[in-house]
């Protein structure tokens, strides 16, 4: 018995360990959400945090991603931060939108005519500094920033590329997008994580401009903003996008709810979110996982960030459980020693009271004055 609890222990304890590892590779495997890390270059803590916008009547556009911008740059301002290198940049930012559209055209060379290039692609508007959010591999070229002077540049994923070229090799080719002709910056991979490839759109992806979409008669809703922002404090980052939503996070109570809950958009802080303790907050409204009480598109990287989030609550309640097994396995056994011991603790207490209370006073009360070098009434 006592062979098949040692075994049990160890056991749950080498289990313990490969789950933890497991743990800190899944939460480090989607880059999407790691980019405070990436930033941080010096002993000044950064948060990633991100919002989602609503597909509502009144959509929320460009201006509102250049409003929220602002605000950041104003408050990151009133707190004097510094970058440590000259001429660095203290944060960053990136927004997005994502519009499907039902045809793409091209020039074939062969024929001298515009043909079809593939039908119902989707096409994603980026603006800030999207593709440091969103590191994918490249094929083929670079991405597009939002520096360049040319917004008329795009980036294509594998699929795209494809369908319109049947090559990767594509740089500085040409295609049309509702009547705008666009060149090719590059070719680009979202990359092997399992979450992502469930998570990225079934149609091809063409990435361009943000500033590209309205001249090429495309939506402009906002669907995303993001950015990396200093955190001196727990919550700082999170409480600067908070109050540009009007949320007065100085009478926040820590007992209530999310506040954002009170608000139409999302506000996520990316680089906590497979914390112990949103895991274990997670762990208690698992059962609210299907319910959405919100008429927002989530982007391919939050869907996916939000099924590695089940994936990591069910390691962390497996680690739990190995964890509580673990105690009680030590526990029990500390009770079967206590139980068989030789010793007691009655005795233990007597031998001490003896110890330092009866014998010091029989060796006081035998000690000579010969002992203390006093002389005795005899000797005088």
């Amino acid at each position: 018995m006592k062979k098949r609890k040692i075994a049990a222990a160890v056991t749950s304890a080498v289990l313990l360990a490969v789950l933890s590892s497991v743990m800190s590779s899944v939460s480090r495997s989607l880059d999407d959400q790691n980019m405070a890390e990436r930033w941080k270059g010096g002993e000044l803590d950064y948060a990633q945090v991100s919002v989602f916008y609503p597909q509502s009547k009144s959509p929320y556009s460009e201006t509102d991603a250049e409003n929220l911008r602002n605000t950041i740059s104003e408050k990151l301002k009133e707190g004097a931060f510094r970058p440590e290198n000259e001429g660095a940049e203290i944060w960053k930012d990136a927004y997005s939108s994502v519009i499907s559209v039902s045809s793409v055209s091209r020039y074939d060379e062969s024929t001298g005519k515009m043909e079809t290039a593939g039908s119902d692609y989707s096409v994603a508007g980026v603006g800030g500094s999207f593709f440091e959010f969103h590191p994918l591999r490249l094929i083929n070229g670079n991405y597009i920033y939002e520096s360049e002077l040319d917004n008329h540049r795009a980036v294509l994923d594998r699929q795209a590329a494809w369908d319109m070229f049947s090559s990767f090799e594509i740089t500085g080719m040409k295609f049309i997008l509702n009547g705008v002709e666009f060149e090719v910056a590059g070719v680009a991979d979202p990359g092997e994580n399992r979450d992502i490839k469930k998570a990225y759109p079934a149609a091809p992806m063409i990435y361009i401009h943000y500033s590209a979409l309205e001249e090429a008669g495309l939506d402009t809703s906002l669907l995303s903003y993001e950015a990396v922002i200093p955190d001196p404090v727990t919550n700082y980052a999170r409480n600067i996008t908070l109050e540009h939503f009007g949320i007065n996070t100085m009478t926040e109570n820590e007992t209530d709810e999310a506040p954002e809950k009170k608000l139409d958009v999302v506000i996520v802080q990316n680089t906590d979110r497979y914390s112990v303790s949103k895991l274990w907050k997670g762990l208690r409204e698992f059962r609210l996982i299907a319910v959405s009480d919100r008429s927002i598109a989530y982007p391919y990287w939050e869907n996916a960030a939000r099924m590695t989030s089940v994936t990591m609550e069910i390691l962390f309640l497996s680690a739990l459980v190995l964890s509580l097994f673990l105690f009680i396995l030590c526990v029990s056994e500390i009770c079967r020693l206590y139980a068989n011991r030789k010793w007691h603790l009655k005795d233990f207490l007597e031998d001490m009271m003896y110890k330092y209370t009866y014998k010091k006073r029989t060796s006081d009360y035998i000690t000579s004055p010969a002992d203390t070098g006093e002389k005795s009434r005899y000797d005088q």
